[in-house]
């Protein structure tokens, strides 16, 4: 199992509803990744179910490398908890929680399907639900000086010591969002030529901001705060302290955090350096 998956599995274990209700093998709840042990097996205590079995997929993606999904399997007797009791439950243990593995880029879960199904193993009816989610990845879209993703992000660490920046800010294996520390995210829009000089090339480019609280209110005050700053500001300094400049702040009605609620555009310029073979030391006159 790598850190990944054990970072979800502790994750489930933190929900108090779920140790209470599940069987227990070898004294732990029974919460198994790809294979539970066989309902034979000496390390079960009283009962076999319910229990719950999850795997994670990865598959080819256009707008990433590639796309990951996990799903959770519950399974139960017909004589015990139901699935559709226990199904909210590992919905809230998963949504909105960002995991941060040791040999990886952090992630998050979002919640995408849950759909019922009957088996029989070993002669017991069980009654079972698949609850299948989509899984985003939040690398640091840094590229190459002068940056401004990094720009960006070095404007919102130091706008609030109370945001967490995605991709920059150290983070534990498992954070969770709350409404006074919320976490945010910039990712990469389009980006154009705006106009060439001969020592000068203007380039637009457009940062989408994803912001992450638990509500829906809590994301929608912090956004508005967040872009109330930048349009104040007017421009943020890059790396190479050189000025980027705020163009336009748009709003997506229908952007959420995966997405993206916002989009600001913004321009800055590279520098035209003329390449010498020779460098001059020094000079002498007569």
């Amino acid at each position: 199992m790598s850190t990944t998956e054990k970072l979800i599995r502790k994750k489930l274990f933190q929900n108090e509803f779920l140790t209470q209700k599940l069987a227990r093998f070898i004294g732990l709840p029974a919460i198994f990744f790809q294979n539970a042990p066989d309902d034979k097996s000496s390390g079960w205590d009283d009962m076999q179910y319910p229990r719950l079995v999850f795997v994670t997929d990865s598959a080819d993606d256009s707008k990433r490398d590639y796309k990951k999904s996990l799903s959770v399997d519950i399974m139960c007797s017909a004589v015990n908890v139901m699935p559709e009791e226990l199904e909210p439950h590992i919905k809230n243990a998963l949504s909105g929680v960002f995991f941060t593995p040791e040999d990886g880029e952090t992630f998050s879960a979002k919640w995408k399907s849950s759909q019922i199904f009957r088996d029989t193993v070993n002669d017991v009816l069980v009654l079972g639900m698949t609850v299948s989610f989509d899984i985003y990845e939040y690398p640091l879209q840094e590229t190459s000086n002068p940056d401004p993703i990094i720009s960006i992000c070095n404007y919102a660490e130091s706008w609030d010591n109370q945001l967490t920046v995605i991709g920059m800010s150290e983070l534990p294996g498992i954070f969770v969002p709350e409404r006074n520390k919320p976490a945010v995210w910039f990712s990469r829009g389009n980006k154009s030529i705006s106009r060439q000089t001969n020592t000068v090339v203007w380039m637009d480019d457009e940062i989408i901001v994803h912001f992450f609280a638990p509500k829906l209110q809590d994301r929608m005050e912090w956004l508005e705060q967040f872009s109330q700053c930048i349009a104040l500001a007017g421009e943020l300094i890059m790396p190479d302290k050189s000025p980027m400049f705020i163009k336009q702040i748009k709003g997506n009605t229908d952007g959420d955090e995966i997405s993206g609620q916002i989009a600001i555009s913004v321009q800055y310029g590279l520098l035209r350096r003329p390449a010498y073979a020779h460098t001059m030391i020094s000079t002498k006159i007569k």
